[in-house]
């Protein structure tokens, strides 16, 4: 099972991220909570859905997930009203060139307007950093989450927007 290492970067100007690729380059998730530590993903691109349920849990220091793919719509739409803390947003994917894997996120409120920016970086499990921030990020990284900090920025929290704007940093 892998082992979970990231890094989190809050970015500033949405509007700008979302120019730097085309939109079709974009992916749109949908995401709740179901009770537990479970979540449930709808990734749609290009007009595909992908659904997948993911659990986390701690165990001897480490955050281990474990994903799997839902080969039914049907599970997914038969969960999704089991969920709380639901999440909107807008997804980019990039690699750098060391291979790692960057997910830039754009948090997006009822009326689909953006209320937060943030990027990740998966990182193999003994990298406490990623070598250098993604380029094309770099002047929008405002602030470098701490390790110590990670678990104010997890989306479970984050699909709150008044707990959003209760950050700081």
């Amino acid at each position: 099972m892998p082992t979970e290492n990231e890094r989190k970067y809050v970015l500033s100007d949405s509007a700008a991220l979302l120019a730097l690729w085309d939109r079709s380059a974009w992916s749109e998730i949908r995401q709740g909570y179901l009770p537990g530590d479970a979540r449930i993903r709808r990734q749609v691109r290009s007009g595909v859905a992908q659904d997948s349920f993911t659990y986390k849990i701690t165990a001897a220091g480490r955050l281990i997930e474990i994903e799997t793919a839902m080969a039914e719509p049907r599970d997914f739409d038969d969960l999704w009203p089991l969920t709380t803390r639901r999440i909107h947003k807008l997804r980019r994917t990039e690699t750098d060139g060391h291979g790692l894997r960057w997910d830039i996120d754009l948090l997006l409120d009822a009326a689909g307007a953006c209320y937060f920016a943030m990027a990740e970086c998966e990182m193999p499990e003994a990298m406490d950093a990623p070598p250098e921030i993604l380029a094309a990020l770099a002047p929008f990284v405002a602030y470098a989450v701490p390790r110590e900090r990670q678990a104010e920025f997890i989306n479970s929290r984050l699909a709150d927007p008044g707990y959003v704007a209760s950050l700081r940093f």
